[in-house]
C-alpha cells in the first residue's frame, strides 16, 4: 500500500470514528444544546487553551533542543518546534503512535544529526515523559483516590489496564536504553528474520550500519551520567509538557463557568484519562479517548454541555495538531534544508 493511501485511510479512520461517536452517542437535542453551550463560552478560556497547547509543544521542543545542544548538534529552537509538531502529527495519524519518532529522526537527519544521536534524544524524551506520567499519576491517584473511585465507579479497570501498560513501557525503555547487549540481540534477530523472508538483501552491511548507530545511541544516552543536571532538566520539561496538556481540560471546564471541582481534581482525572487510553492501537486513540472522556467526566459536565466540552477538549489536544502538522509539513517541503555544524562534545561513557 502506498504511503499516501495509508495516510488517507488513517485520516478517514480518525474522522470516521468521530462521526460514529457523534451519530451513536448524541441526538439532535444534544447537538442543539452543544451549540447553545458554545455560545456561552468566554473567549478568554479558549485563548488559555491555546496557550496551554503552546506550552505542550514548546516544552517538547526545548527538550529536543537542549539535548542535541548537549551532544554537540545545536539545531535552532524554531526547527525543534517544527520537529515536535511533526512528531505529534505523525504519532496522531499512525496506529499506536508508531510513526512519530521515526519521522522526527528523519527530519533531524536533514540537519546532519546522526541517526543514533537523534534516536537517543527521542528515547530520553519519551522515557522522561512516561516516567513523569507514571510518577504524577501515582501521586494523584494516592492523594485523590476517593474522588477517583467516586467518578469512575466500576470503570476503574480501564485505568488499571492503562497504568500497568505505562509501567511496563517505562521499564522496557529504560532496559533497552542501558542494556546494549539486549538491543543488539533484538537487532540481530530482526536482521536474520528479514534475511529469511528475503527482505534484507545484504545482512552484513545492514549489521555494520546498525552496529554503528547502536554505538552512537548508547554512548549518547550513557553520557548523561556525567550531566545529571541535563537529565533533571529533561524531567522538568517533561513535567511542564504533561501539565500543559492536562491543563487544557481544566480551562475547558472553567470555560462553561463550572467551579465545583478544583484544579488538581480536574488534572487528576485528565492524567488518569491519558494513562487509560495509552494502550489503544488506533491512530490518536480515536474512539477510546472520546469514550473514556465521557466516562471520567460525566459527573462534572452537565448533559447540556458535555458534548461541546468533549469536542473542544479533543480539538485542543488532538485535532489542532493535525491542522498544524499538515500545514508545517507542506510549508517546510518547499524550503531548502540547512546543515547543522557539529560542535565537539565528548559523549564516550568510558571517560567517566
Amino acid at each position: 500500500m502506498k504511503p499516501r493511501t495509508k495516510k488517507i485511510l488513517n485520516f478517514a479512520l480518525i474522522f470516521g470514528t468521530l462521526a460514529v461517536v457523534l451519530l451513536i452517542g448524541v441526538n439532535g437535542q444534544e447537538i442543539g444544546d452543544a451549540v447553545t453551550a458554545l455560545k456561552s463560552v468566554a473567549p478568554k478560556w479558549l485563548v488559555y487553551c491555546a496557550l496551554a497547547y503552546m506550552g505542550f509543544i514548546g516544552s517538547d521542543a526545548l527538550s529536543i533542543h537542549y539535548y542535541l545542544r548537549g551532544q554537540g548538534y545545536p539545531i535552532s529552537l524554531a526547527y525543534s518546534v517544527y520537529v515536535s509538531i511533526c512528531g505529534a502529527y505523525y504519532s496522531n495519524i499512525t496506529p499506536g503512535a508508531t510513526g512519530g519518532q521515526p519521522m522526527q529522526v528523519y527530519y533531524l537527519t536533514k540537519r546532519d544529526v546522526p541517526i543514533g544521536i537523534g534516536t537517543s534524544a527521542l528515547t530520553v524524551k519519551f522515557f522522561c515523559f512516561q516516567f513523569m506520567l507514571m510518577v504524577l499519576s501515582t501521586l494523584l491517584w494516592l492523594l485523590y483516590g476517593g474522588y477517583v473511585a467516586e467518578q469512575l465507579g466500576q470503570n476503574i479497570w480501564i485505568l488499571i489496564l492503562g497504568y500497568v501498560y505505562n509501567d511496563i513501557s517505562v521499564c522496557l525503555v529504560l532496559l533497552m536504553a542501558v542494556n546494549k547487549r539486549l538491543v543488539w540481540w533484538i537487532i540481530k534477530l530482526c536482521i536474520r528474520l528479514g534475511t529469511r523472508l528475503h527482505l534484507c538483501k545484504n545482512p552484513d552491511a545492514v549489521m555494520t550500519k546498525c552496529e554503528d548507530v547502536l554505538d552512537t545511541f548508547h554512548n549518547s544516552v550513557m553520557s548523561l551520567r556525567r550531566r545529571p543536571m541535563e537529565l533533571l532538566m529533561q524531567m522538568l520539561l517533561a513535567t511542564v509538557q504533561l501539565l500543559s496538556l492536562m491543563t487544557v481540560t481544566f480551562f475547558i471546564y472553567r470555560a462553561f463557568d463550572l467551579t465545583e471541582a478544583g484544579y488538581w481534581q480536574i488534572i487528576t482525572l485528565a492524567v488518569l484519562l491519558y494513562v487509560s487510553a495509552a494502550y489503544t492501537p488506533l491512530p490518536g486513540a480515536s474512539g477510546a479517548q472520546e469514550g473514556i472522556f465521557a466516562l471520567y467526566f460525566s459527573g462534572l459536565f452537565p448533559d447540556g454541555i458535555r458534548l461541546m466540552a468533549l469536542l473542544l477538549w479533543r480539538f485542543f489536544t488532538y485535532y489542532i495538531t493535525l491542522i498544524l502538522g499538515a500545514i508545517t509539513t507542506v510549508w517546510r517541503g518547499f524550503r531548502p534544508e540547512r546543515k547543522t555544524k557539529k560542535k565537539t562534545v565528548d559523549t564516550d561513557p568510558s571517560t567517566v
